[in-house]
């Protein structure tokens, strides 16, 4: 059975994806790189670049991409980990050990684990795109976001240690967005994943208002 023209962008989106390792892309270089690919695909087609727009609508629609701004940047969503994303989860020893305790639940025929949470922080940690998180750390400073954390300490260039938090994770169809990031320390960043349901709740409420109010007063 052909593909759709939906079917047909999303592959492209997910391949360049793939290829740039970064889920956020401009469209003027995806077309750059892509639309002769789909050109070909569909010879009669006058007009591919509009047609591509249409179907990212469409993705869009089915919380499948996201647009992050109004200049043509995109961020592909609810899509699995990618390629460079297991890379780098395999390389830190957290992707091999998840896969094999699910590996070997299955073979016992039991409920597979998922570890959806640890995955999510993980890839914060090792994956972030780093233009976000540079644009978020000079947007939010260095300290902890949280009201009155003292958690902070200096790493040996003098620069004070700060991790960046997507408040709302991709996995749950968050944005790849200054909006949507936060800084906070390390304690204050794993509670934001692994604390009790109340407690990720209180803080990712708390995350919201507080870089709203930011950055409409910046």
């Amino acid at each position: 059975m052909a593909q759709t023209w939906k079917q047909q962008v999303l592959g492209e989106v997910v391949d360049y994806c793939e290829t740039h390792g970064s889920r956020t892309f401009a469209l003027r270089d995806f077309l750059a790189e892509r639309q002769n690919v789909l050109q070909t695909l569909h010879p009669k087609n006058n007009n591919v670049a509009a047609k591509v727009r249409q179907q990212l609508q469409f993705l869009r629609d089915e919380e499948l991409v996201s647009f992050v701004d109004n200049q043509g940047i995109y961020t592909l969503r609810n899509i699995d980990y990618l390629k460079h994303e297991k890379e780098a989860m395999r390389d830190a020893d957290l992707w091999d050990g998840a896969e094999g305790i699910k590996e070997r639940s299955t073979k016992l025929k039991m409920r597979p684990v998922r570890l959806p949470e640890k995955r999510e922080h993980f890839m914060e940690t090792y994956v972030r795109d780093k233009g976000w998180a540079r644009e978020a750390r000079q947007t939010f400073g260095r300290e902890c976001l949280i009201r009155d954390c003292g958690n902070r300490f200096k790493k040996p260039d003098g620069k004070f240690y700060i991790e960046v938090h997507h408040i709302v994770p991709l996995c749950e169809g968050g944005e790849d967005g200054i909006w949507n990031l936060s800084v906070l320390c390390a304690h204050h960043h794993r509670m934001a994943h692994f604390a009790d349901a109340k407690s990720k709740k209180d803080i990712s409420s708390y995350l919201l208002k507080e870089i709203d109010g930011r950055l409409n007063h910046s």
